[in-house]
């Protein structure tokens, strides 16, 4: 238990450390979020479950460095979940890599090689953060989607939905188009969500992906204009 709750305040130092060095994306990119004024304004949001698109391996700094500090501090610990198997040259950099992913407080998945796992195994870290009272982030479309729009949703994030009912927050994400300055990065946040009953896995899944690209053509509209 004390170990537990070390770590836990590890991650937490750590992430608001990573928050505030995160910042220097901007430099490269042009952040902004927009989302529901009453989403993080009422006390601190625990159990939910962030449902972002994947645009950029960036992506779980991008989406927070874009929150105020005090809605930043609302949702922390943010517990992701990543891969081990990272593709090109981040292969090199696994090493530090899983460092970074202990000190913020990742959630792996098991290596490839090892993909016989069943949902349940693969996702138990998930399950025991949530039931900590963690929030955490699953990119439901499993790999970066860099295409325009939003790619097909796996039924992870479904399973781990109907384990513990805990809200999920669809976020979309859209960046322009590749720039040697800076580029533009939005990000969308929807009010919290629940999937509805009858739908199976597979469909929720598709249904949660519908939310999201309600909010990436929000971004989309916006952004021409």
């Amino acid at each position: 238990m004390a170990e537990t709750i070390i770590y836990r305040s590890i991650i937490v130092v750590s992430q608001h450390a990573s928050w505030l060095f995160g910042q220097i994306l901007r430099a490269r990119y042009s952040v902004s979020t927009h989302g529901p004024v009453q989403l993080f304004e009422n006390s601190s949001r625990h159990c939910l479950i962030l449902a972002p698109a994947h645009k950029n391996y960036l992506d779980p700094w991008l989406l927070m460095i874009g929150l105020r500090h005090r809605h930043f501090r609302a949702l922390v610990p943010v517990r992701t979940l990543a891969t081990q198997d990272p593709g090109g040259a981040l292969q090199w950099l696994m090493p530090l890599i899983k460092i970074l992913y202990w000190l913020g407080g990742v959630i792996q998945l098991p290596p490839e090689d090892q993909d016989d796992r069943s949902l349940p195994e693969k996702l138990r870290g998930v399950l025991v953060a949530l039931k900590h009272g963690d929030v955490v982030m699953i990119f439901p479309e499993g790999e970066i989607h860099r295409e325009a729009g939003v790619g097909e949703f796996a039924p992870g994030v479904i399973y781990v939905y109907r384990r513990l009912g805990a809200p999920i927050i669809p976020i979309a994400a859209w960046m322009s188009e590749r720039s040697w300055l800076r580029r533009r990065y939005v990000v969308q946040f929807g009010l919290p969500v629940h999937v509805p009953d009858n739908l199976d896995q597979n469909a929720g899944a598709a249904w949660l992906r519908e939310q999201v690209l309600v909010l990436y053509e929000d971004i989309k509209q916006r952004e021409e204009q």
